[in-house]
């Protein structure tokens, strides 16, 4: 009885492995959506020359067509939702395993995020297919110690796949496209499904400069210049400049402006641009919308490339 035993749970895990295998392959065929974006970043060999990493707000903010289409870069948005400084400082080191580093990267630092340091990766299921990319699990590893039981152990990871990820995969399989991939382009997502901004009442809150962030935010811009990669640290647009939610914004603003001078980088404080009192430009208080997100990256893009012509000037 003991050795049939055996014998079933060595074949039931062998089933277990084949099936996490065919459903990762799924979801490796998707040549667009947020698979086909980790795909590139983690996976694939591209040569773009401009990054933009963050949370969701540089997912929704950043628009690489128009800012390609302007600057004449190539630019690819590598954000993830509800980043923080770890897992952004996991992400761009797994990205530069096999990409070509970029000329320029720019780090959004979301205000309202600065002082949470959790062990949390948003949707950690969604990366499982692209553990085979060792930094990345080794990184995520840091953050969440499950991380390595979910690349080695199917019994421990098919409980949280999660039946999006197996209708993802099966549309993969049949070539069928999502709902939402057809709004992405380079890593952004076009936000034209949210309305426009409602009045609604806010909670204000103080932050702070929690360590843990800190510290991995020093990691960052060190990983950045041992690689030749020119680092902005940038505060995209809040409605009403975020002043309506973040009571000490002057002093968050003041102490990232310090943390760029002492590292020789600059901080673009761009969050309380002329049109931040426009609700018909935000999803929320804290995204852009499709709309919004066009006016702004052609402002941003306009800066940037003003930039590039100065430097090429000083040469």
């Amino acid at each position: 009885m003991i050795k049939r035993a055996i014998i079933y749970f060595i074949v039931f895990t062998l089933f277990l492995y084949a099936l996490r295998i065919l459903n990762y392959h799924g979801l490796l065929k998707q040549k667009t959506g947020y698979y086909g974006k980790y795909k590139a970043a983690f996976l694939e060999k591209h040569d773009y020359d401009v990054l933009f990493l963050g949370s969701s707000r540089v997912e929704m903010h950043f628009e690489p067509k128009l800012f390609d289409s302007i600057t004449g870069a190539n630019s690819f948005n590598l954000s993830l939702i509800g980043i923080n400084s770890p897992v952004a400082f996991a992400a761009l080191k797994a990205y530069l395993v096999n990409n070509k580093a970029p000329l320029h990267l720019f780090y959004e630092t979301d205000f309202h995020f600065l002082r949470y340091n959790t062990h949390d990766i948003k949707e950690f299921n969604n990366f499982f297919p692209f553990f085979k990319n060792e930094v990345l699990l080794n990184e995520f590893n840091e953050i969440d110690p499950r991380m390595k039981h979910f690349y080695y152990n199917p019994y421990y990871s098919w409980p949280y796949t999660g039946f999006k990820n197996l209708s993802t995969s099966l549309h993969g399989w049949f070539n069928i496209p999502n709902k939402y991939d057809s709004l992405m382009y380079k890593g952004y997502i076009k936000d034209n499904f949210h309305d426009t901004l409602k009045l609604k009442i806010s909670k204000p809150y103080t932050a702070y400069f929690e360590i843990g962030n800190r510290n991995y935010l020093d990691s960052i811009i060190v990983l950045c210049k041992n690689r030749g990669i020119a680092i902005s640290l940038i505060s995209s647009p809040m409605f009403a400049g975020g002043k309506i939610d973040l009571l000490n914004k002057n002093q968050i603003v003041n102490q990232l402006n310090y943390i760029a001078k002492i590292n020789n980088i600059e901080h673009l404080d761009m969050s309380s641009l002329p049109f931040c009192n426009r609700r018909n430009l935000f999803a929320d208080h804290f995204h852009l919308n499709y709309k919004g997100a066009l006016l702004f990256t052609r402002k941003f893009a306009t800066y940037y490339r003003n930039i590039l012509q100065k430097n090429t000037l000083k040469h």
